[in-house]
């Protein structure tokens, strides 16, 4: 059975005129999760085994979309962040006028 998959990620960081500046993210490495595999009774399956088990896939969408609200969240705070910082900028330019 198909086994979830794990991404690592890594930021990019660029030297730009001597300073470090984010250059994105990169997928680092994948792994494999070595989770059990579930298992359910169905003797009637093509793919059981000889005690009628049939191992099924690792993945749990539960959690699954727990790691993207996590995801979603993280992008928006990091939004936010940027938006409040444009503005702050933004402000200290206006004091100079």
């Amino acid at each position: 059975p198909y086994r979830r998959k794990v991404p690592v990620f890594q930021e990019l960081l660029r030297n730009v005129q001597g300073r470090q500046e984010n250059g994105g993210v990169v997928v680092k490495s994948i792994y494999e999760d070595k989770s059990e595999f579930r298992t359910v009774y169905d003797p009637t399956h093509p793919d059981a085994d000889e005690n009628g088990y049939v191992r099924l896939p690792n993945v749990n969408i539960v959690r699954e979309m727990v790691d993207m609200i996590n995801a979603q969240r993280a992008y928006e705070a990091n939004a936010t962040s940027i938006n409040t910082t444009k503005a702050m900028i933004t402000s200290a330019l206006q004091i100079g006028r």
